[in-house]
């Protein structure tokens, strides 16, 4: 149960903003520890609950309010914890950060993808249907502009991709940067229900044969870098979903 505005000490108009309840970012991680330095950000942290069994902290980041959670894997469980944010919490946008596996080797470790467009690279339909999916990004466009991300489609699919032979096929049908396992789940569910949506994925490994390796390794040195961006550039802007 949140505290009362008085309590947490926030402004009288962060306290008219957040009592209307018409500008709320989501954020989204994978493992906890991408989303600790979003949650340390809260200032105040107004709530610590639950949703879907799952963390949730809600706050505000400078003059943002934000709903933080995590512990989502692959496509499914991604899909029903953004579409239960969006009909619980009435988001106005959604933001998805981790980590990727790049489908080149020109990619650096540590390099932020930005997605703009998403595709299921395991989703094969046997009607002929657009699989590239293209969610609103207008409250993000600042924030995308605001760094020296890598921008282009993100593939996702329901499993760890560590062969080379695999990533040359993902690549050739896609055209993409890189692969998660959500990115493409959430931006559907976000197209579908009229919502901005932005994937801001770090890349920890190269999708093949050392995947598993360069992971292990590269992850407690860059899994917290969207969240350390995201947070600074939230402390010190104000990011409209209208």
């Amino acid at each position: 149960m949140s505290k009362p505005f008085a309590e947490v000490g926030t402004s009288f108009a962060n306290c008219v903003k957040i009592a209307r309840g018409d500008i709320l970012l989501a954020v989204v991680g994978i493992l906890p520890k991408e989303v600790e330095l979003l949650v340390n950000a809260l200032k105040p942290k107004l709530e610590v609950f639950e949703v879907m069994k799952r963390p949730a902290w809600r706050g505000l980041i400078g003059d943002n309010e934000i709903l933080i959670s995590c512990g989502c894997v692959g496509k499914v469980e991604t899909a029903c914890l953004a579409q239960k944010l969006i009909d619980q919490f009435k988001i106005s946008g959604l933001i998805l950060i981790g980590a990727a596996g790049a489908l080149k080797d020109d990619i650096t470790f540590g390099t932020l993808i930005a997605g703009t467009e998403y595709i299921e690279y395991d989703f094969t339909p046997r009607i002929n249907v657009d699989l590239i999916l293209q969610p609103s990004q207008v409250c993000f466009t600042q924030f995308m502009e605001s760094d020296d991300f890598v921008y282009g489609t993100i593939a996702s699919g329901d499993r760890f991709v560590s062969s080379e032979a695999m990533a040359k096929e993902i690549y050739e049908s896609t055209s993409a940067i890189c692969v998660d396992m959500d990115s493409a789940a959430a931006a559907k569910v976000c197209v579908e229900n009229g919502k901005d949506f932005l994937a801001l994925k770090v890349i920890v490994d190269v999708v093949g044969s050392k995947a598993v390796e360069q992971y292990i390794e590269n992850h407690p040195k860059f899994g917290m870098k969207p969240a350390m961006v995201l947070a600074e550039f939230l402390t010190n802007n104000f990011m409209f979903c209208g």
